[in-house]
C-alpha cells in the first residue's frame, strides 16, 4: 500500500508539472499573437506617426504599423516601417530604436522579442559590362545580371523580369547658369529567370548607338534602371544606379515627402540641375514615369514653413540635407536623386519601401521555449513576410 500511494502521488506531480507547463506556454504563445496583432493591425498614435516627420519616438503614445485609413488587414504603411530601418553609410534621423518599441508594446519588464521583416522577393543586381562615356573619364553599366531570391534565400526561377533602363541627358551648364535636362531616353526588356534564379538585362547596343548619334561632347549622362518583378502574381520592384566615382554618397531616406540625404552631396545648396537639382521618378512603367520639385531647407530665413516646424526634429544640415517633395505619388516606391558630388554628376537611388531585411529587438540567441509568429503582410502591393520571436527575460 506505501508502494501504491508513493507510485500514485508521483504520477500525480508529473502530471500537475506537464499542465503547469502547458499552461505557461500557451499564455506566452497568447502573449505573442497579441503583440503581433498590435504591431500589424494596429496604426499607433498618432495614426500618421509614420510620414508626419515633425513627431519624434518621444510624441508617439502607442505603436503599431497599420496604414492608416486602410480597410485591408495586414497593410502595413512604408513610412512606418521606414522609421524602422537603419542604413550603414547614413544613420536615420528618424529612427525608432528597439527599447522604445518595447516600452509601447508593454512588454519591455518582463518579455524579449525580436522583429523580422523579409520581402518575400528580393532583386540583386550585378553590373557585368559597361559603356564608357565619350570624352569622359567615367563608364555606366549596361549590360546586368539580375537574380530573384525569396525570403530564405533561395534564387526562384520561372521569375518574369522587367527592366526599364532610363538614360538622362544634362547639359552642365555655362559660367552662371543652371544646368539643365536635356533629353530623358529609356528602354525596356524582359527575360525569364534559369534554374538558379538568375537572368541577363542587356541594353548595351541601345546605349552605345544612342550616344554616338548625339551631336556636342558638353553633356552629362546620368542612368538608372528599374526592375518590376512578377512571379505567381507576387511582385517586388528594385531601383539601381551606381556612380562610378569612388566613395559618392549612394544611400538616403524618403520619410513622408521628406528627402534626406548626406549633406556632402555638393551643388545640392547651390547650383542646380534643375529645380533645386533633384529628380523624383516613379518606377512603374514607362507611361507612369514622372518628374517633381523638391523644396530645400537651407537654414535661411526664407526658407518654406515646412522647414520651420520639421527643423525642431530633423538634424541641422551640417550632418544631412532636407527637403520636401512638392508632389509624391502614393505608389512610387523610389525616388533617383541627381546631383553633383566633387564637380561630378552622380545619382542616388532612395528606396520608399525597403528591399533589405529590417531586425531589430534583442540580437542574442533565444531561450527553447521561446514562441515564433510568421505573418504575410503589404506593403502597398508588394508582400513581405513579418517574424515574430518573443520570450520571458526570466528564462532567457
Amino acid at each position: 500500500m506505501l508502494i501504491l500511494f508513493i507510485s500514485v502521488s508521483l504520477n500525480v506531480a508529473n502530471e500537475i508539472a506537464v499542465s503547469a507547463a502547458s499552461i505557461q506556454a500557451e499564455q506566452l504563445y497568447t502573449v505573442a499573437e497579441r503583440v503581433m496583432d498590435k504591431i500589424l493591425l494596429t496604426t499607433g498614435i498618432p495614426a500618421d506617426w509614420g510620414n508626419n516627420v515633425t513627431v519624434t519616438p518621444g510624441d508617439i503614445s502607442d505603436f503599431g504599423l497599420a496604414l492608416n485609413g486602410t480597410r485591408t488587414p495586414y497593410e502595413l504603411d512604408p513610412d512606418k516601417v521606414m522609421r524602422l530601418a537603419n542604413l550603414s553609410t547614413l544613420p536615420n534621423p528618424l529612427f525608432m530604436n528597439a527599447s522604445r518599441i518595447a516600452e509601447l508594446l508593454g512588454i519591455s519588464d518582463k518579455y524579449g522579442f525580436k522583429l523580422e521583416m523579409h520581402p518575400l522577393l528580393r532583386q540583386e543586381i550585378l553590373p557585368i559590362d559597361f559603356y564608357d562615356l565619350p570624352g569622359k573619364k567615367l563608364s555606366i553599366p549596361v549590360v546586368f545580371n539580375v537574380i530573384v531570391r525569396n525570403w530564405y534565400d533561395f534564387g526562384i526561377p520561372g521569375a518574369s523580369v522587367t527592366g526599364i533602363y532610363v538614360l538622362v541627358k544634362i547639359s552642365p551648364g555655362a559660367a552662371g547658369k543652371q544646368p539643365t535636362i536635356q533629353e530623358k531616353t529609356f528602354w525596356a526588356k524582359t527575360n525569364v529567370t534559369d534554374v538558379k534564379g538568375i537572368c541577363v538585362l542587356n541594353f548595351k547596343n541601345e546605349v552605345s548607338n544612342h550616344i554616338s548619334n548625339q551631336a556636342g561632347r558638353q553633356r552629362w549622362y546620368i542612368y538608372f534602371l528599374i526592375l518590376h518583378t512578377n512571379w505567381y502574381g507576387f511582385v517586388s520592384v528594385s531601383g539601381y544606379t551606381k556612380s562610378s566615382l569612388e566613395g559618392a554618397p549612394v544611400e538616403g531616406y524618403i520619410i513622408g515627402d521628406a528627402v534626406i540625404l548626406n549633406s556632402t552631396v555638393e551643388g545640392l545648396r547651390g547650383a542646380a540641375i534643375t529645380k533645386d537639382e533633384i529628380i523624383q521618378v516613379i518606377p512603374e512603367y514607362e507611361s507612369l514615369l514622372a518628374f517633381s520639385e523638391i523644396e530645400w531647407c537651407r537654414q535661411q530665413p526664407n526658407d518654406p514653413e515646412w522647414c520651420k516646424k520639421a527643423g525642431n526634429v530633423l538634424p541641422s544640415s551640417r550632418d544631412y540635407l532636407i527637403g520636401r517633395i512638392k508632389s509624391l505619388e502614393k505608389i512610387s516606391s523610389h525616388v533617383f536623386v541627381f546631383g553633383k558630388w566633387r564637380g561630378q554628376p552622380i545619382a542616388i537611388v532612395i528606396n520608399r519601401i525597403p528591399d533589405l531585411t529590417i531586425t531589430f529587438g534583442h540580437q542574442k540567441a533565444q531561450p527553447a521555449n521561446s514562441v515564433v509568429l510568421t505573418r504575410l503582410a503589404q506593403l502597398y502591393n508588394y508582400p513581405y513576410i513579418i517574424r515574430l520571436t518573443i520570450w520571458r527575460k526570466t528564462e532567457g
